[in-house]
């Protein structure tokens, strides 16, 4: 009985290690309950799934003009995601509808970006287009650092993965200047990175100490 419950609690930790390992940000299930809207990066929007928390902002360039994060919701029967609005109204709702995506604003690029409480090995992303319907064989750009950026080209479903590579801060912008490459974020399933091996090392040998100590008792 004296050596099970550190057992039981190794076990425990490793669960909880790999289990903490992916998280699923459903931002069309968000908007499905609490409904269309627009965030200021003052008070910016945040979700949080199994243990990972993001938090989002807007822009535009040239300048990092402050944005507004927005929750589109249902058009052609189907819930858009996340975008951005250039403005919003006084109920928090994006004055021109049309400007709800990730886009442009004129000759301004809207940038959304998101950053991460842990870090992040990768993502794969589930975007629409500005009709709403799936983002299929289209592309978006993304930089990890705020100023180099990369081509990702989503499969025949709206689907990308990109590689984080241990970052927890990813911008994202529009890859060209129609509305075709026009696009929202409908949600991102994300892999955190491991807890350390030598973590868990550390752990199993302070649970062995711990059941050495009281067979010595």
């Amino acid at each position: 009985k004296k050596t099970l419950a550190p057992s039981i609690l190794a076990a425990g930790l490793l669960t909880v290690a790999s289990a903490s390992n992916a998280a699923l940000l459903d931002f069309q299930g968000w908007i499905s309950t609490y409904g269309e809207q627009g965030f200021d990066n003052s008070a910016p929007f945040t979700l949080s799934d199994s243990g990972l928390t993001l938090t989002a902002t807007a822009y535009e360039t040239p300048g990092m003009i402050d944005s507004f994060v927005y929750m589109d919701d249902s058009f052609n029967g189907i819930i858009g995601g996340m975008g951005v609005c250039s403005a919003l109204n006084a109920n928090a709702q994006c004055i021109n509808s049309a400007d709800d995506n990730v886009s442009l604003d004129g000759m301004n690029a809207e940038i959304l970006s998101w950053n991460f409480d842990q870090s992040i090995t990768q993502m794969t992303l589930e975007l629409g287009d500005s009709e709403h319907y799936d983002f299929n064989n289209s592309g978006i750009e993304y930089s990890l650092d705020g100023s180099i950026w990369s081509l990702a080209t989503t499969d025949i479903d709206g689907f990308v993965t990109l590689q984080l590579n241990g970052s927890n801060q990813i911008d994202f912008r529009t890859a060209g200047a129609t509305v075709q490459d026009y696009f929202y974020i409908r949600n991102a399933d994300v892999a955190v990175v491991p807890v350390p091996a030598a973590v868990l090392l550390f752990g199993s040998g302070l649970l062995g100490l711990i059941g050495i100590a009281r067979r010595r008792g």
